[in-house]
């Protein structure tokens, strides 16, 4: 079982770098897909999902992600960006969400934004939340990818997000900017609008990293479930999200 997951973890690796090797250009504006009315009496919240570093944005459609608001009525319209790899490369990915996508929704007069992230888009929602927490009412994350292992294991050496500190010095490095963000968000969370992770319990591409990132949340906003890096989990977890969230909206007065 070990050796055949660490084969799975060789190919997404080996993967991940064939399709970083050929980066797409970012374009402005940056393209997206939009899902209006989901809910026939109208909407007044948004939910923009992030998708991650393989695939396309079709994916949700394709996966039944989407089918799953519509089948709960959820007060949101959805509009997926093509926030590829492109985006973070030429660190544009937070510029262009809000002036393409954010600031155009709320200018139409959407109440609240929320963010969904997927592997790679998981990380760039708390990237965007890093930088432009105002304009989010609350985030979803879904088997993020918070870095490479070297990472996990310096925080875990350290005893934890809670007392880990990247040096000053480092702070050029990625992994390093968005782990000291994370830091800084376990004493000051209540400036923040919600976050709610999910990740499964064997996934063989982020490893460690949505384990130490459940140490920054409350428990409440915390699960696992079975399974691995793909579609089938992440639709497991996309469920259970969607299902706490109508929960959620249901007891609102």
């Amino acid at each position: 079982m070990r050796s055949s997951q660490h084969l799975t973890r060789v190919a997404l690796l080996v993967a991940m770098l064939i399709l970083t090797a050929c980066v797409p250009k970012a374009t402005i504006p940056i393209p997206a897909r939009e899902y209006g009315q989901i809910n026939s009496s109208g909407n007044h919240h948004l939910l923009i999902i992030l998708r991650g570093i393989g695939g396309s944005i079709d994916d949700f459609e394709k996966h039944g992600l989407i089918d799953e608001v519509r089948a709960r009525k959820l007060p949101f319209d959805v509009i997926i960006p093509d926030a590829h790899f492109g985006y973070y490369k030429s660190e544009t990915l937070e510029e262009r969400l809000k002036r393409d996508i954010i600031d155009p929704a709320k200018a139409r007069g959407y109440r609240q934004v929320w963010l969904a992230g997927f592997s790679m888009g998981g990380m760039g929602s708390l990237f965007y939340l890093r930088k432009y927490a105002e304009d989010i009412d609350g985030v979803l994350l879904v088997s993020p990818f918070m870095g490479w292992g070297s990472i996990h294991k310096e925080i875990q050496k350290a005893g934890g997000i809670g007392v880990w500190g990247p040096e000053q010095s480092k702070l050029d490095d990625w992994q390093r900017t968005i782990w000291s963000w994370v830091h800084d968000y376990t004493r000051h969370s209540a400036e923040y609008p919600p976050i709610y992770l999910g990740f499964g319990d064997n996934d063989s591409l982020t490893g460690k990293g949505p384990q130490l990132l459940s140490e920054a949340f409350a428990p409440s906003h915390v699960f696992t479930l079975p399974g691995d890096h793909d579609y089938p989990t992440f639709k497991a977890i996309w469920t259970e999200h969607l299902n706490r969230l109508e929960e959620q909206l249901r007891a609102l007065p």
